[in-house]
C-alpha cells in the first residue's frame, strides 16, 4: 500500500467521537482546541503563508462538532489544516492517556546505523549522536530538503517533526521511510495506535497538565520552548 496524505488523515478522522469542542485558541505560534475528553495542539502557520485566509465561521467554532472541524485538514486553507488538526490532536490526545512519559528521541538513541531527522529538534544531541538534520532553511552542518530522498535511503532510523501533518509532506516522507524505524515527534503529534499500521513506529507528542497556564502562554505568542512547564510528554510505542 502507498502511504498518501489521504490515507493519513482519512485514519485520523475516522476514529474522531464527535463530542462537544468547548475551548479554542488561536495564537501567534500554536492552536490550542478542548474537547470533553483532551485537549489538541497544533502549530499556527505564517501568516503570509501562501494560501492563507479568513477561516471561514470565525466566532462560531465552539459550536461546531469536534469530527466536522477535524475534517478541516482537507481544507486548502493552511490555517483551518491547523484548526483542523488541533481537532484531531482534542479527540486523541485524552489527559487520562496511558503511555510513556518520556522524550520519544530516547527510543531511536540505541541505534547503531543514521538517524535523518525531519526538523530541527531542541536537545537533540542528548539522545542522537548521528543524526543528520533537514531543514527547509539548513544551518551550517544540516541539510537541505533537496537531500531528504538520499539520506533517507540509507538510514537506519527516520524522525519527523509533526508539523508535517500541517503542511501536508508526511505522506511522502513516510513512503520514503518505509521500513526504516519511524518516530513522529512533537506538540502536533495524535496518539492514536492506528498509525502504527502507516509506517510510524513511535507517536512522541505532548499533553497538557495545566490547562489555564498552558491557554495563556498560548494566547501570549508561547511557544515549545515553555510549553514543558505546563504539559508532560508522552510516548507510544506497540505493544
Amino acid at each position: 500500500m502507498m502511504i498518501t496524505n489521504k490515507i493519513i488523515f482519512d485514519n485520523l478522522i475516522s476514529g474522531i467521537e464527535n463530542t462537544r469542542v468547548s475551548y479554542i485558541c488561536i495564537g501567534i505560534n500554536f492552536i490550542l482546541l478542548e474537547s470533553d475528553n483532551g485537549c489538541g495542539l497544533a502549530q499556527t502557520p505564517s501568516r503570509n503563508t501562501a494560501g492563507c485566509s479568513e477561516i471561514r465561521q470565525a466566532g462560531n467554532l465552539i459550536e461546531m462538532p469536534l469530527k466536522e472541524i477535524a475534517t478541516w485538514v482537507r481544507s486548502k486553507n493552511p490555517i483551518e489544516i491547523a484548526i483542523g488538526m488541533a481537532a484531531i490532536n482534542a479527540s486523541y490526545n485524552r489527559y487520562d492517556l496511558k503511555g510513556r512519559n518520556e522524550n520519544g528521541l530516547s527510543t531511536l538513541s540505541n541505534l547503531k546505523g543514521p538517524i535523518t531527522t525531519i526538523g530541527r529538534f531542541p536537545g537533540l544531541s542528548k539522545y542522537i549522536s548521528n543524526a543528520r538534520v533537514i531543514e527547509q532553511e539548513p544551518k551550517p552542518g544540516e541539510y537541505g530538503v533537496i537531500d531528504t530522498n538520499k539520506l533517507i535511503s540509507d538510514s537506519e532510523g527516520v524522525v519527523i517533526t509533526s508539523s508535517t501533518l500541517t503542511n501536508k509532506t508526511i505522506g511522502p516522507i513516510l513512503e520514503l521511510a518505509k521500513h526504516k524505524i519511524v518516530c513522529l515527534v512533537g506538540p502536533s503529534t495524535p496518539l492514536v495506535p492506528s498509525l502504527f499500521n502507516l509506517g510510524i513506529n513511535v507517536l512522541a507528542g505532548t499533553l497538557i497538565t495545566d490547562l489555564e497556564h498552558m491557554k495563556t502562554h498560548i494566547l501570549e505568542g508561547g511557544a515549545v520552548k515553555s510549553m514543558k512547564n505546563y504539559s508532560t510528554f508522552k510516548t507510544l510505542i506497540p505493544e
